[in-house]
């Protein structure tokens, strides 16, 4: 993956994302060389987590990114985020809102620990246990706050809601194993996700919208949108679509409430089995609202072979896939208080 390894100025914001087809990494970049990573994907070329890879190529150091957010635990957007909460000690590392009550990191031990066949709860466990205090996101935590010059960044969470903590807390707790006792074979999932954390970046003239896997929900999009607080902000003319572009995680409030008129888009692709957003309907929706809108790759996780061939291989393969799956990245930038943003495309993106 070609990657202009030039580092932003001190006085110039920056927004990528990367992902393949299973995966997401955003990074960010708030000023005077001030960085913050929220969740993590592996980069196929180097089996690092690509954060790393990316802050490595343009000479960040260690010591200069200053908070890690992992917005949900969900397999898909935490591998290698326990190799950069280690890498990037001095950070302050924040997790969802709704594991801040001892029933819930019970429920990461429980299902955490060594079982590698459990990888989101495993990875996220091992996040928390190499971070002496992790930090607890919900609905206006301040994740960040800097002055630049005259300037106020302030990063905020918009969720999880304080509803959507209680009824994680309730769902979580039913598959917590008795004392002595097994616990299930795999973890369980809470679905629509209310859980993610939703991420607001204030630039004082201008805005950045996270929409993280969050799911339109009574607990999840509609509270967000209902919150005054929220909607208060500064609009945003970059988002990072929720949950891939998929029509369930979006609100038509939020492209009305809480970004300016036709923002730049950005998405990952999730590709899973069956399963694949966006899907069609969804890429027309996003460009009918969106200036322009930028998908991390377009690849499939299949083997790029005909029918017969992959399914004899089947017969005496137990798996397979790319030696080198698609993987790509989409880079906003701009100098504060400029009206125009500059977008750079790694590797596999493209226009969605």
């Amino acid at each position: 993956m070609d990657i202009d390894d030039t580092p932003p100025s001190p006085d110039e914001i920056e927004l990528t994302v990367f992902g393949p087809g299973y995966g997401e990494a955003v990074i960010l970049h708030l000023g005077n060389n001030n960085w913050m990573l929220v969740d993590s994907c592996i980069y196929p070329a180097t089996k690092q987590p690509v954060s790393l890879y990316y802050l490595n190529r343009i000479g960040v150091s260690p010591s200069s990114v200053c908070t890690i957010v992992a917005s949900h635990w969900h397999d898909d957007h935490v591998q290698g985020l326990s190799v950069l909460v280690q890498e990037f000690s001095d950070a302050e590392f924040f997790i969802s809102g709704v594991f801040n009550k001892k029933e819930m990191l019970s429920f990461l031990s429980a299902y955490g620990g060594l079982d590698i066949s459990l990888k989101g709860t495993n990875e996220l466990y091992r996040s928390i246990t190499a971070k002496a205090t992790p930090n607890f996101a919900h609905q206006r935590t301040i994740l960040y706050e800097q002055m630049i010059g005259t300037r106020q960044i302030r990063v905020s969470a918009f969720s999880p809601t304080s509803k959507a903590q209680a009824q994680s807390k309730l769902h979580y707790a039913k598959y917590l194993p008795e004392i002595g006792g097994d616990r299930t074979a795999f973890a369980p999932d809470l679905s629509p996700n209310i859980e993610a954390v939703v991420i607001h970046i204030d630039l004082v003239d201008d805005g950045i919208l996270l929409g993280s896997d969050l799911e339109d929900h009574p607990v999840g999009w509609s509270a967000v949108l209902s919150d005054s607080w929220c909607t208060g902000r500064q609009l945003a003319t970059v988002y990072k679509a929720a949950h891939h572009g998929s029509i369930t995680g979006d609100n038509r409030e939020i492209w009305e409430k809480l970004l300016k008129k036709t923002p730049f888009v950005s998405l990952t692709p999730f590709i899973n089995g069956s399963t694949s957003i966006p899907r069609e309907a969804d890429r027309i929706r996003i460009r009918g609202l969106a200036e322009a809108a930028f998908i991390s790759s377009g690849t499939s996780r299949r083997p790029r072979m005909g029918h017969e061939i992959e399914k004899r291989l089947s017969d005496i393969c137990t798996e397979l896939s790319l030696v080198n799956p698609g993987f790509g990245g989409v880079r906003f930038r701009k100098k504060f208080g400029a009206t125009k943003w500059n977008v750079a495309l790694f590797g596999d993106a493209d226009l969605l």
